[in-house]
């Protein structure tokens, strides 16, 4: 005897497509004021999206996202590397879609700098007045690496008597590492544009110079 089928459902549950890409490699310079990556390497047109970032680390990790789905970086550091991935859900004719990019995300420092060799002529070689003078010294540079978007790292001082007057005269040597690429150094660049960043390194070297 023939079973009885069940009815037909008088609707089948959508089908949820996914996929999946690889967004590529994305380098960023450390100490970048602000980088926004985007969910999508490619503009999408979709409605009501939600975001989703997840990066590859035991740690969980708080993003900060746009709205449009960007991640972003604030002065972005070197620990900051790694792999990160982005899924936007969305419907599409009724039907549930998923799509998730990966990236590898480097941080990258432009190598180059200065030393710089300051020679200062005192009356004094005491120790307590030499710390002063370093004090006051280092208050100066600090102001200048505001104004500059450059940073100052002091290696070494000597101070010894002069060769002209040995008896009443001193010298007070300080050492100096100049980075050229300090706190805000890109604050008028365009980090997206790799144009722009390359001119925007050449003019701070110029500048800084």
């Amino acid at each position: 005897s023939a079973q009885a089928q069940p009815p037909p459902l008088p609707w089948a549950p959508p089908a949820i497509s996914s996929w999946e890409h690889q967004g590529g490699l994305v380098f960023i310079h450390t100490e970048s004021s602000l980088y926004s990556l985007p969910c999508s390497p490619i503009e999408m047109e979709a409605a009501d999206p939600t975001y989703h970032w997840v990066q590859d680390r035991a740690a969980p990790k708080l993003f900060s996202v746009t709205k449009e789905g960007h991640l972003l970086f604030h002065h972005f550091q070197a620990g900051d590397s790694g792999k990160y991935s982005c899924t936007i859900h969305y419907m599409k004719r009724g039907v549930p879609v998923s799509q998730t990019f990966h990236y590898s995300i480097f941080g990258y420092h432009v190598l180059g700098g200065l030393d710089v060799v300051l020679l200062f002529h005192s009356k004094l070689c005491e120790d307590e007045w030499t710390r002063m003078f370093l004090w006051g010294l280092q208050d100066k540079l600090s102001q200048l690496e505001i104004e500059q978007h450059c940073k100052f790292q002091l290696t070494a001082t000597f101070c010894f008597p002069s060769l002209n007057n040995p008896l009443d005269e001193f010298i007070i040597q300080v050492q100096l590492e100049v980075s050229l690429f300090g706190p805000h150094w890109d604050k008028q660049c365009n980090s997206q544009d790799m144009e722009t960043v390359t001119d925007c390194y050449r003019k701070t070297v110029q500048h800084n110079l």
